[in-house]
Order: C-alpha cells, then structure tokens, then sequence
C-alpha cells in the first residue's frame, strides 16, 4: 500500500501486483489505483491542451503576420497604382493645355496630341490587366480557342508596335517561322504584349529587342530577349509572382504595376503552356521564353471572299455621354459613315424606326431603357430587325458579353475600343462571330 500512496504522489499509478490479502487493505490500494489513472489522465490532458493552444497560438500568430504582410502589400500596391494613374494622367492634361494654348506651334501641337494617344493607351493597359488579373483569380475568363499561327499573332503585334512608334528607340528584330498552336488569339496577343512591354519598359534607347518564334518538338516556342537592365538572382523566384512585397522593385523604379508578367505567367497556363526567365544578372538583359502545345494546321477550306466596305453606311450611335458620343461621332464621320446620335434609348428607338440605320452602336449604360432593352425591342420590331447591332460598352467580362448577345447584339466591343477594331465590325456586311474586342494590354 505504501508503494501503491508513493505511486500516487509521483503520478506514476500504483503497482497492482501488491495485494495484502486483507479486504480493506486491498479496497484502498484498489481506490488509490483509480485515483492514480485519473491524476495521470488529467496530466496527459492538460499537456495536450497546452501543447494544442502552442499549436493554435503559432498558427494564429503566423495568420496575423501574413495578414500583415497582405495589408501592406496592399497598401504598397494601391500607392503604386495612384502613382501609375497620376503621371499619365497628368501628361494627357498637360498635352490639353498645350494643344488649346493660343498661337502654339503646329509641331508642339502635333507632338502634344501623340503624347494623349500614347498615355491614353498606356491607362487602357493598366485598367485591362487589372480587370484581367481580377477575372483569372475568380476563373471569370473563358479561352475562345481555335487553331491559329502564333507566328501570326506576333507578327500582328508587332506591326501594331512599329506603327505607333512606342518601339522607335529601340533596335526590334523579330524571326518567325509558321507554328500553329490552340489557343485564343485575344489572350495569346496579350501575352505578347506584355512580353514586349516588359522588354520596352527595362531596356534603355537604343537597346535591342529580340522576337523569335519556332517550333520545338512537340511545342511552340517564343522568346523575347532584352539587352536591358537584368534581374538579380534574388529576383528570380518572384519575377512572375503578383504584389510580391520587396520583390518588385524594379516596376517601382522604372514605373508598373508588376501586373503584366503574373497576367502572362496565368494566361500561359490556361492554354496548357508555361512560361521561363533567365537573366546573367544586373546590366546583362533577360530572356523571356514561352512554350505551348503545337498542334497540325486544320485542313484548308475554300476562302470566302472579304465584304467589300460599303459607302456611306448610316450608323446610328446611342451614347448617353456627352463627351464620348461626341468624339465618337467625329471619327464615324472622318472614316466617311453618316451619323446620328442618339442621347438614351427611347430616342435611340425613336431614330432607329424613323431612319432605320444600316448599323446601331448601342452603349449598354443607358439611363431608363438600357442597352440590352434597346437591342430586344429592336429585333421584336420588323422595322429595325435587320439592323447590324454593336454594343458599346465598359462591362467587359464574359458574362456581359454573353448576356449582350442573347439580347440580339452582334458584337460586343469594350470602351475604349480601338478605332480599326471598331470599323472592321462596322463593315462586317454579314452578322460577325460574337467578339470581345479589346485594345492591347
């Protein structure tokens, strides 16, 4: 018993092969043995809920120090994108003021209206690689894929590059070779064009720019080489990683968002690819490789021959921004369309039934009768029914898309759209494919 009460003390359990022979003694050892296992289970229990709130407290603490990090990633982010909205912002106001100055120079005035255009494309990358970036993480994009040349997309976007002269200071050699591959050529061209804006943005005036496109194996391969400024070694892990807090500071030092490369890395792998970087380090450019599945060319089919643009088309443009469809309207009528203008949609109707335009280009936004109304009533009416019908529009994700086209649209082109985009689907003489049309990113 003596041996069963020092048990006891020490939490151990006493020894049960003790057993006196005599009745009472052996009912007390027997309840210092249950006092014994229920001692030692409390103990068991309390180090396990010690060691379960350690475990809890860690977890809690490593939670609040990423939710620290996050906030001022965050916060870090929404400085940067002030910064980024700001400076074009400021250069467009800045070229207004130049170009309405009395007396100024037609040389100034001419220089003042490519720095809008340049700036205002500029804002149209950083807003569509935002919304894009927002889509890819909430599975709100779907690839519209079909069989294509990627050496045709790039070659597209290239040419699109020397014309408006973002490239002209730098040296840009470009070598292709027919690849096709599946994929969506809108995402595909966006993938090039931040590509190419990254190599742009980090390779001082009078750099060269490398393009190649080739097959290789059973993959397309495109690279895009820089002589520019390198990325560290220590840079390396994160170059495709988004809001990575001290990751980016390059895109602080030369001006972006670090958006365009982790939109590249995702669109990559929604077509089945992926993309790589390797750098010698600082001073010593970087190369950009992009690999995709290859697959046949489709078998060919007889072409059908491209509508010729037809004369003086009436187009009847519904905006109920003053600015917009004034602007828009100006340029209808300097690519030679007749143009009326409609201020909501009860006088979009109201004209459409009166003049009945070849084409209506419909702003979705419309105060009382909305877009998608406008284009039902439309095709219920006999009158307007045949009417070629655009919708003009900010909403830019595929489910507006979609909900555009069941209302009767043709096509489905997002604000701001650009103006060869825009008239290619004006001077579809048949109903086009359903399109998401956007400017590059």
């Amino acid at each position: 018993m003596a041996r069963s009460a020092h048990a006891l003390g020490g939490s151990a359990g006493p020894d049960h092969g003790d057993v006196s022979g005599v009745a009472e003694v052996d009912e007390v050892q027997a309840a210092i043995a249950a006092a014994a296992a229920l001692v030692n289970q409390e103990k068991q229990s309390r180090l396990a809920a010690e060691t379960e709130r350690e475990i809890l407290f860690e977890r809690e603490h490593a939670a609040r120090t990423t939710a620290e990090q996050q906030n001022r990633a965050k916060d870090e982010f929404l400085a940067m994108l002030g910064h980024e909205l700001r400076n074009p912002l400021a250069a467009i106001v800045n070229a207004t003021s130049v170009m309405a100055h009395p007396g100024m120079p037609a040389a100034a005035s001419e220089r003042a209206r490519e720095i809008i255009t340049r700036q205002s494309g500029h804002l149209t990358r950083i807003v569509d690689d935002l919304l894009d970036m927002g889509r890819v993480h909430s599975g709100k994009i779907l690839l519209e894929r079909r069989a294509l040349r990627l050496d045709q997309v790039i070659e597209h976007y290239v040419g699109t590059l020397r014309a408006s002269q973002r490239a002209a200071r730098h040296e840009l050699r470009v070598e292709t070779a027919p690849v096709w591959v599946d994929g969506d050529p809108t995402r595909l061209e966006q993938i090039v064009s931040n590509l190419l804006d990254n190599a742009l943005k980090y390779t001082p005036a009078g750099g060269t720019i490398s393009v190649s496109v080739k097959g290789d194996g059973e993959e397309a391969l495109l690279c895009v080489s820089d002589s520019g400024i390198g990325i560290a070694p220590e840079l390396m892990p994160y170059v495709f990683d988004l809001f990575v807090q001290g990751a980016r500071p390059l895109d602080r030092a030369q001006g972006g968002l670090g958006v365009g490369l982790a939109l590249v890395r995702q669109l990559a792998l929604m077509h089945g690819g992926r993309v790589d970087v390797r750098s010698a380090g600082p001073g010593l450019g970087s190369s950009f490789e992009l690999r995709l599945p290859r697959v046949a060319p489709p078998r060919s089919e007889p072409g059908v021959p491209a509508p010729a643009p037809s004369s003086r088309q009436r187009v009847l443009l519904i905006e109920d921004n003053e600015d917009g469809r004034e602007m828009m309207a100006i340029m209808l009528e300097a690519q030679q369309y007749r143009v009326d203008t409609a201020v909501d949609g009860v006088d979009g109707l109201r004209q459409a039934a009166a003049a009945c335009p070849d084409i209506a280009l419909v702003d979705i936004g419309l105060p009382g009768i909305d877009g998608y109304e406008v284009a039902r009533r439309m095709r219920a009416d006999p009158a307007t029914s045949k009417v070629r019908l655009v919708a003009l529009t900010g909403y830019g994700q595929d489910s507006d898309r979609e909900r555009a086209l069941a209302a009767g649209f043709d096509a489905h082109l997002v604000k701001p759209v650009d103006m060869a985009r825009l008239v290619a689907a004006l001077e579809s003489a048949a109903p086009a494919a359903p399109q998401l049309a956007k400017t590059a990113s």
